[in-house]
């Protein structure tokens, strides 16, 4: 045997003599395994939070997309809402106009009624006063149906003066009564509902005194 193996030896038996290895190295070697599990975990944390936010991305996808969806579903439900009621308003409107004259008509049975008695009494052989008295009722029967409605008479009579806001001049005659533009004769009644004329009562208009009382008089 060598010098040299013999010393190699010798070192190797008393570090088998000296026991365990130093304190000092197996707390480096935990320490060292401790760090590399500490960087593993996190890795995995890592990994995991990045799962995390990619759900939650998608979550919050569909979360919009979902919200976009009942928005569409609530715009469609208040289109069709008010396509309803307008096709509703529509219908009452038309059965309103349909039927707006049906309060009128419904009096105006009563004043038909008093016709067909009249009509009856002169077919009767009733007198001529008789039957100018039940004319009379009609008259009377009709304009108070008139009247319940605002439907007025236009003043109209001899010696008023003329305005063409309510009267309508069908002819102009010289008068040796009236001077200009005064009433002569009233032709046919005119109304008005309110302060809507229906239709303005038709007159002759004086346009003055005669040319030759005009002249006589100068």
């Amino acid at each position: 045997m060598t010098n040299d193996e013999f010393e190699e030896k010798e070192t190797t038996s008393a570090s088998d003599a000296n026991g365990p290895p130093p304190l000092d190295d197996v707390i480096e070697d935990i320490v060292d395994a401790i760090a590399e599990e500490q960087v593993t975990d996190s890795e995995v944390e890592a990994g995991q939070e990045q799962e995390i936010e990619a759900v939650e991305e998608i979550v919050e996808e569909l979360t919009v997309e979902q919200q976009l969806a009942q928005s569409r579903d609530n715009n469609m439900r208040l289109l069709a809402e008010i396509d309803n009621l307008r096709k509703r308003s529509q219908r009452e409107m038309q059965q309103q106009l349909k039927y707006a004259a049906l309060p009128v008509i419904s009096e105006m049975l009563s004043v038909i009624d008093d016709l067909h008695r009249t009509l009856e009494a002169s077919q009767s052989g009733g007198d001529v006063e008789a039957f100018t008295g039940g004319v009379e009722i009609v008259v009377q029967s009709f304009t108070s149906v008139l009247e319940k409605h605002q439907c007025l008479a236009i003043k109209a009579e001899v010696g008023e003066a003329f305005d063409v806001k309510l009267h309508e001049a069908i002819s102009l005659q010289p008068s040796d009564q009236f001077g200009e533009n005064v009433i002569l004769a009233v032709v046919q009644q005119g109304y008005q509902m309110h302060d809507r004329v229906i239709r303005p009562s038709q007159v002759v208009v004086s346009s003055g005194l005669a040319a030759d009382e005009a002249a006589s008089g100068e």
